[in-house]
């Protein structure tokens, strides 16, 4: 069963955090503005470049820790689209794979 629910449309992000690596100051998405909801990134994921024609678009994998979310950034117009959300709720962990308790 697929988690994965594809969105595609453009939102806000609202907050930003700047990491310092490289002698490159780098920017990251902090808070999403999504049907209504404030959304807060807890951890970020994969970043990378890619081009879609010659616009070049900056894709972010975030996650508040209960969903895990695929942004893109259009580098020409400077704006933000949500890709798609994936529940974190995947599957009950089978009995063998549990930690054993005393």
């Amino acid at each position: 069963m697929d988690q994965t629910e594809i969105i595609n449309k453009d939102v806000n992000i609202v907050a930003f955090y700047f990491k310092n690596t490289a002698r490159r100051l780098r920017c990251f998405p902090k808070c999403m503005e999504y049907n209504g909801k404030r959304i807060k990134f807890t951890e970020t994921g994969l970043v990378h470049p890619t081009k879609k024609g010659q616009r070049m678009i900056h894709v972010f994998d975030m996650t508040d820790g209960t969903a895990d979310y695929r942004l893109e950034f259009d580098a020409a117009d400077l704006s933000w689209k949500l890709i798609a959300i994936t529940d974190m709720q995947y599957a009950q962990i089978s009995p063998e794979f549990r930690f054993a308790t005393q």
